[in-house]
């Protein structure tokens, strides 16, 4: 089978296309189900893998996230049958033709929805919907702040706390990204430069209730400085890098609670699962959640595909397409 491989950190000009044997089921945990891959995600998790700040073994294929075929499975499954279109979102080795998985790390996916239309609802839908219904409960009262608002899981991100109640405050890096959003009709959209007087004009120099920042190191010692009190400073990326290490005490400035949530905790039940991606389902039938059309690229583009999301530049949801 061909799959994308790299053999060491480093750039995204390591990664290079190759045969693989295909592999099987088998009883080995992780192995139990062989999929056939139809998209596999493009995800900033990767870059951090390829970059070297997740573990990872090398030489390895990157990828976390797709969407595909069971062809056999060496267990009696419980909610699937072989035959069955699944996605995932926290399996290994995606950017290939084939893989093998457990169940329970596969998401169940409607007959009724194309694969490109369903693929962003996987790791940056659910990430979206945990955090702005478990990470904090977001309502009528809340004020939140979003960075990369214009990103894969900022952009649904948005939607789902306006589709709460709450006033949100999405912030991105540039102007025209600001028109875009403003034409969702976001009109608090801002710069990282105008952020700060942003949130104290809306807060009447109070706070938000919760920030959401996916940006890290860059980002994370102006946002944490805007929460209000008992509010929420909820780290769930490191897009420009891991944030340095923080003393306690900081959080004892309006009693902010600080937390580093991933999805796998907020999804470990087929129930979970199904639960969250019907609601994101239903958001997207009602119109209520809007999504940018997917990219999708070749094998041989792998290098052209990180360099896109590296940039911020992406614009919408990345994939690789085995056909």
């Amino acid at each position: 089978m061909r799959a994308i491989s790299i053999s060491a950190v480093g750039s995204a000009d390591q990664l290079i296309v190759e045969e693989f044997p295909r592999p099987v089921s088998s009883n080995t945990s992780g192995e139990q189900l062989l999929i056939r891959v139809e998209l596999a995600g493009i995800n900033f998790f990767d870059i951090y893998q390829r970059r070297g700040e997740r573990p990872m073994n090398f030489p390895g294929i990157l990828g976390v996230e797709g969407i595909g075929t069971i062809l056999e499975s060496s267990v009696p499954l419980q909610n699937f049958k072989v035959g069955d279109r699944v996605g995932w979102a926290g399996g290994t080795k995606s950017y290939a033709e084939f893989l093998t998985l457990n169940e329970d790390q596969l998401i169940p996916l409607p007959v009724s929805i194309s694969s490109e239309t369903l693929l962003p609802l996987l790791l940056q839908g659910l990430t979206a919907h945990f955090l702005a219904t478990s990470s904090h409960v977001a309502s009528s009262k809340t004020t939140a702040l979003v960075t990369a608002a214009s990103g894969g899981v900022g952009s649904v991100l948005i939607q789902l706390l306006r589709l709460a109640g709450a006033r949100v405050i999405p912030v991105t890096s540039s102007h025209e990204k600001i028109e875009r959003l403003k034409k969702l009709d976001f009109e608090h959209a801002c710069t990282y430069t105008e952020m700060k007087e942003r949130v104290s004009n809306l807060t009447k120099g109070l706070g938000v209730n919760v920030v959401y920042d996916s940006v890290g190191r860059e980002t994370f010692n102006q946002t944490i400085e805007l929460v209000g009190r008992r509010g929420d400073m909820v780290l769930y990326g490191a897009a420009s890098g891991p944030v340095d290490p923080i003393n306690p005490l900081t959080l004892t400035r309006n009693s902010i609670y600080l937390s580093r949530p991933t999805l796998s905790d907020f999804i470990p039940t087929f129930a979970e699962k199904k639960e969250r991606i019907n609601d994101l389902v239903s958001a997207l039938l009602s119109g209520a959640l809007e999504l940018t059309a997917i990219q999708t690229f070749t094998f041989e583009e792998a290098a052209q595909a990180h360099r896109l999301l590296e940039s911020g530049m992406a614009g919408g949801k990345l994939a690789f397409t085995t056909e």
